[in-house]
């Protein structure tokens, strides 16, 4: 695994136009090029050190699909709006490999 990193990004709600802004941080596993997430906080405040995440840890990875580049969930493969959130989290960071 590479050193950790934060990323930031706004999780939109289902069926609505609102979003929250979240912060976790972020890790290459390199054995298969993925990403394990954790550590979910709302953007903007420091969590305290016994602070449970707002949601579990996520794996997601970079895939090509009919030609086009979309971020998935590793167990399933399939992309969903925390994955794509995720992914261009990731690629603005700047950490991509």
């Amino acid at each position: 695994m590479s050193k950790p990193f934060e990323i930031k990004f706004n999780f939109p709600l289902e069926h609505s136009l609102h979003t929250i802004p979240l912060m976790a941080t972020a890790e290459l596993h390199h054995s298969e090029p993925y990403y394990v997430i954790d550590g979910f906080y709302f953007d903007g405040h420091k969590p305290a050190r016994s602070s449970l995440s707002l949601l579990p840890s996520v794996q997601v990875k970079y895939k090509k699909i009919a030609g086009k580049g979309v971020w998935v969930h590793k167990d399933s493969e399939r992309e969903s709006a925390l994955s794509q959130a995720i992914g261009k989290a990731i690629e603005e960071s700047g950490n991509m490999e």
